[in-house]
């Protein structure tokens, strides 16, 4: 099978199990915004701030410079394993012995147990770190794609039956702690491999100065990624915290899941043709052509109907929400295109270049979130969404430089897929406005009739504008589909 066909295939296996995802991570979410206040999925994000700061030293690296390096032996891999684990353990006890501190912090002592209930995790999941690598160096994202979505279905249900039963905040513990759970036991399931019980330092030379420039890079960028959540649930309270925290991932994250659906395959295929720079070019922006025909319209879908989305999915006591979804969608364009430039720091080796980037982006993101803080949670979110676009060009150029290509090689591509989305938003707002003044009241058949429209008004304004790419899009489709069958 040609590489070409194996990056198809994994992504059509990575999209599938994404976009799966994401709709039972909706329906989840849907689900419990209504059997649970936004006080309890503020509690949780609490927690989350400080466990993804511990999550930033689980593996050290480790999984992603078993993927980049082209040969990696069983010793260094049975080391790798070993690491992980003793890593785990540590982690494991030092939030643990932290919970009282955090929960002292946010003035919620009800913080504590659900702390070092979640602090298990880590030491849980250290066991199938290797192995994820593996499976992401052997390319197999068929078996990486059942393990999540299995995963997620799992632990969803078992997070719904328990908010049925009264559990409140715990069900959602329970949910986070199942999914990052099952996707360890699957793991190890799927790769069938067995460390040795040996530990050499000098097997891992390579793979330890990668991991460490790598772990920066992720311990700067945990601050970027969730100084809001802190700031917020710290200065704005738990509820305000709900409320944010809703918008960001029913916003943002997706808008970085499209990338990284593709970056999930991308990562490894440019590894293993780093060296040829202008196949490095090209497959780079065909990728990003691909995020955008796909980000691009769901944002501008989204900014649109946010109001009827809103009160329809998630109810009445979630109109708060409405003006940050609309805000995140703003940031959800950059943020889908901006991701991937972390393809080509991974693929060309150089995490010390994407560690001070992430200085970089770090210290103006943070910035943002502190000056947006004296506008309650809607400055944070303006802050947020300005400091994304402000940081964007400095880092592409950087970026583009280890690869030989200038920004505007890179994005001139996406004329056809930003005037499409465009003539999306417009149709889509004038026929909201005038279904509203005609006297149509119900939210659903409004958001139906949107829907719809932007269905239909995309894809055809960008078969007139872009033949290439969509005949592009439908020979990769077909790739997957003959891999499929084979």
């Amino acid at each position: 099978m040609t590489l070409e066909s194996r990056a198809a295939r994994g992504i059509g296996w990575t999209a599938t199990a994404r976009i799966a995802q994401l709709l039972m991570s909706i329906l989840i979410s849907a689900i419990l915004a209504r059997l649970l206040t936004p006080s309890d999925f503020g509690l949780i994000a609490m927690v989350l701030v400080f466990s993804n700061f511990v999550a930033i030293f689980s593996g050290i690296g480790l999984p992603s410079a078993i993927v980049q390096k082209q040969e990696v032996s069983d010793e260094a891999l049975s080391s790798t394993f070993w690491i992980s684990v003793g890593i785990g353990a540590l982690l494991t006890f030092a939030l643990a012995a932290a919970a009282p501190l955090i929960a002292a912090f946010y003035s919620q002592p009800r913080l504590t147990p659900i702390i070092v209930f979640l602090s298990t995790t880590f030491f849980i999941i250290s066991f199938g770190n290797t192995s994820y690598g593996l499976l992401q160096k052997r390319m197999n994202f068929k078996a990486i794609a059942i393990i999540s979505v299995c995963a997620t279905g799992i632990s969803g249900i078992i997070g719904v039956f328990l908010a049925f039963s009264g559990y409140g905040v715990w069900s959602l513990a329970w949910y986070t702690f199942l999914g990052s759970v099952l996707i360890a036991v699957f793991t190890l399931i799927y790769a069938r491999w067995v460390p040795h019980f040996l530990l050499g330092l000098r097997h891992m030379k390579g793979l330890l100065g990668f991991g460490a420039n790598l772990t920066g890079f992720s311990f700067v960028n945990y601050f970027a990624q969730n100084m809001d959540n802190l700031l917020v649930g710290r200065f704005l309270g738990s509820a305000a915290l709900g409320f944010y925290n809703l918008a960001f991932n029913l916003l943002v994250l997706p808008a970085s899941s499209i990338s990284d659906v593709v970056g999930r395959v991308m990562f490894p295929t440019l590894s293993v043709i780093q060296h040829d720079k202008q196949l490095v070019r090209k497959a780079y922006v065909t990728a990003n052509r691909y995020i955008a025909a796909v980000s691009f319209p769901l944002m501008i879908w989204v900014l649109v109907a946010a109001p009827q989305l809103v009160r329809v999915v998630y109810g009445p006591k979630w109109i708060s929400v409405i003006p940050l979804i609309q805000i995140f969608a703003l940031a959800g364009l950059e943020q889908s295109i901006d991701t991937s430039v972390g393809w080509i720091f991974l693929s060309q080796g150089r995490t010390d270049v994407l560690f001070k980037v992430g200085i970089f982006t770090t210290v103006v993101i943070v910035i943002s979130f502190v000056v947006g803080l004296r506008g309650g949670v809607e400055g944070v979110v303006i802050a947020y969404t300005l400091a994304i676009y402000l940081k964007a060009y400095p880092v592409f150029v950087i970026a583009f430089r280890l690869i030989g290509m200038k920004v505007r090689d890179a994005f001139a591509p996406l004329w056809s897929v930003t005037l499409a989305a465009l003539t999306l938003g417009i149709v889509a707002f004038l026929l909201q406005i005038s279904l509203e003044k005609l006297g149509v009241t119900q939210d659903l058949t409004i958001l139906a009739v949107v829907t719809a429209a932007s269905l239909l008004t995309y894809p055809v304004v960008l078969f007139l504008l872009d033949k290439e790419l969509l005949n592009g899009i439908v020979r990769l489709l077909g790739l997957i589909r003959s891999d499929d069958s084979a």
